[in-house]
């Protein structure tokens, strides 16, 4: 017969054993790992030459801020795009932008679904700081301003001008203008 008691502890010690050995493989695993980091850190902070700082990635909104900023380049460079178009097209496809919010105050562009407030530092950005400014957007308009955000459709799916149009037909108190402009 076998004894219980000697087959319970043995299956006690080694369970323990187990435990022990998960424990130190993985403060082992730890050790080499931060080690390995540390000291890779290291060589390439010795060995590596000085390097020109590399641009940090930034927001698509202070990108846009950047290109906005951006002097327009002059009509005899006119060289064309991607898609065919020359830059006096691109430009004629621009929204009508302005240089301030009227009275002081941009409106909140936020009302519409869809624009975040990313996207609405981006549009105060682009010279778009209303509704109706939205609400004027024709296919042209939506394309050019798509491209410069990357939204990929994003404004026609969320249907952007036909909420800036109720809005505005509502801040007019004005019965709301149906229009097949997106």
């Amino acid at each position: 017969m076998t004894n219980l008691a000697l087959i319970s502890e043995t299956a006690l010690l080694v369970l323990f054993a187990y435990l022990l050995g998960c424990v130190l493989g993985y403060g082992i695993r730890m050790a080499l790992h931060a080690g390995r980091g540390t000291r890779r850190v290291a060589e390439l902070v010795v060995t590596a030459a000085p390097t020109p700082e590399l641009p940090k990635p930034r927001s698509s909104a202070a990108r846009l801020a950047a290109r906005v900023d951006d002097a327009p380049p002059s009509p005899s460079v006119a060289a064309p795009s991607a898609a065919g178009h020359d830059t006096a097209s691109a430009s004629a496809s621009r929204p009508a932008t302005l240089a301030g919010p009227r009275a002081g105050t941009p409106d909140n562009l936020k009302q519409i679904k869809g624009i975040g407030p990313k996207i609405e530092a981006s549009l105060y950005a682009m010279g778009i700081f209303h509704v109706h400014q939205i609400a004027a957007w024709n296919k042209a308009n939506i394309n050019w301003v798509d491209a410069q955000l990357a939204f990929k459709g994003r404004i026609r799916r969320e249907r952007w001008v036909e909420q800036a149009l109720t809005l505005t037909a509502a801040n007019e108190g004005a019965p709301r203008r149906l229009s097949g402009r997106a």
